[in-house]
């Protein structure tokens, strides 16, 4: 299937060539026809020795002089902008388009805080009945099995989950950016029932030694955990909800049940009916243990990715415009495949950017510093919202007033095109509900060595060639 986004939704930023043109058919129109009331005649018609064309003309240039594949870090913890990775609202397992994931890590404190309704008289081997390690999927990554045991979302379905105890808790500053080494675990903790594959949207995983739990309460331990996939899991990237969740983002989950912790838990059950006991976790990560990077040159392709964001920049040769062009509409125009990418909807912003700060394809810019117009000369053009990276093939942009300011010299220096998610600060933003590093997502569209000319990275451009009002033409 295939669908194309044209961004048709941003007319009201573009109308400065529509608007000449137009006001130049009015003039021809003043000119040539006089009131409609009047007898034809002959009255004023010797004035009319000038020319004026406006007859719509096509370019196309899919020639890019330069481009970046940004790296977007911000590694201050007191901005809270761009999240540190252990630090995410959302803990991704498994893998996708070379993207790995070494395991999720989760730290519990078992100096509990006992209390009425819970008294440490409770925590006996003869009272606990079972301990279980308890998840929630974002809603996105629900599997949504029918009665084949068919996934309509898409979704990975059947996963054999494996917890392992850490030799220690690990240390959140150690997984601040990507990719890291996973650490190893030792000892299997989940009961052998769990060596059936597992499809449940809230994962109640149990222990197989309760004892083991009881220790670690009776010692007031801090204890740290993995939990990877087992071999034959379904393939592909699956997000759970993270200590980190923001209960304003709470809608990105599938209703829950009073008292619930979305995050990885600890669920300690009684014999004696005694309502179950929740630990929540003090700290969890995802640890990115393989992650590509972006296309190094554009002919190879151009990635979008969220989550760890890499943000594409381009410069198109516009020599091909003459130099008594008015611009009527000039589209970015991106092809995506679908075949290779992932995630949910998306917004993607487009920028003006100076291309003296494009640097190196891999150049690293903290993302506050992405809307900066003084140091960057950044501006925002503008945006489609709703994108599908597993659907939308042919993606277009209304980029006219980008184009209108480079041909009317509006600034020194030269402006490049960057794609950005739908970040806060641009108004494209505000159409979303999540920011761009809540999910992991991709969109690898083809790059200028497509085999297929009009799959290329390109601008559309459509102008009026008006000639100078000289009573000759040019």
């Amino acid at each position: 299937m295939k669908s194309t986004s044209d961004g048709t939704g941003q007319d009201r930023n573009i109308g400065m060539g529509a608007a000449l043109a137009l006001a130049l058919v009015m003039v021809v129109a003043g000119v040539l026809g006089g009131c409609t009331s009047d007898d034809p005649s002959a009255v004023g018609s010797e004035l009319v020795t000038d020319s004026i064309d406006t007859v719509l003309a096509p370019l196309g240039t899919d020639e890019v002089t330069m481009y970046t594949a940004l790296r977007i870090e911000d590694q201050d913890s007191a901005v809270r902008k761009n999240i540190p990775v252990a630090r995410q609202e959302v803990l991704y397992m498994g893998g996708r388009n070379g993207t790995r994931c070494g395991g999720m890590l989760v730290n519990f404190d078992f100096d509990l805080d006992f209390n009425a309704a819970h008294p440490e008289s409770l925590f006996t081997e003869e009272n606990i009945k079972s301990v279980k390690f308890s998840l929630t999927k974002v809603k996105y990554y629900n599997a949504n099995v029918d009665s084949n045991g068919i996934s309509s979302s898409g979704q990975p379905v059947d996963l054999y989950y494996q917890l392992q105890m850490l030799a220690a808790p690990f240390d959140s500053l150690a997984y601040v950016s990507y990719p890291v080494a996973a650490p190893a675990g030792t000892g299997p903790l989940l009961n052998s029932d769990f060596g059936t594959p597992n499809s449940e949207n809230e994962p109640s995983l149990r222990f197989q030694d309760p004892l083991d739990v009881l220790g670690w309460i009776q010692a007031k331990e801090k204890v740290g955990v993995i939990l990877t996939f087992g071999a034959g899991s379904d393939t592909g990237l699956v997000g759970y909800a993270s200590r980190d969740l923001k209960p304003s983002h709470y809608d990105q989950l599938d209703p829950l049940a009073v008292g619930t912790i979305p995050a990885p838990n600890i669920i300690i059950e009684f014999n004696d009916g005694t309502i179950n006991y929740l630990l929540g976790p003090y700290a969890d990560t995802t640890t990115f243990t393989e992650v590509p990077p972006a296309p190094p040159t554009v002919e190879e392709g151009v990635l979008l990715r969220t989550g760890l964001r890499n943000y594409p920049g381009l410069l198109f040769d516009l020599s091909g415009l003459p130099p008594n062009a008015l611009i009527n509409r000039a589209l970015l125009s991106l092809t995506n495949q679908p075949a290779v990418s992932f995630g949910p909807l998306s917004s993607i912003g487009v920028m003006e950017w100076d291309t003296t700060y494009f640097g190196d394809p891999y150049k690293e810019i903290r993302l506050k510093d992405l809307n900066d117009p003084k140091q960057f000369y950044s501006f925002y053009v503008t945006g489609n919202t709703s994108l599908d990276p597993n659907l939308d093939t042919t993606i277009q942009f209304d980029v006219t007033q980008a184009v209108l300011r480079v041909i009317n010299d509006v600034y020194e220096g030269t402006r490049g095109l960057l794609l950005t998610g739908g970040e806060d600060f641009l108004p494209v933003g505000s159409f979303v509900s999540v920011s761009p590093d809540f999910y992991y997502r991709e969109f690898r569209f083809l790059g200028s060595g497509a085999a297929l000319p009009e799959e290329r990275p390109q601008l559309k451009i459509t102008y009026s060639v008006v000639n100078d009002v000289t009573g000759e033409g040019n």
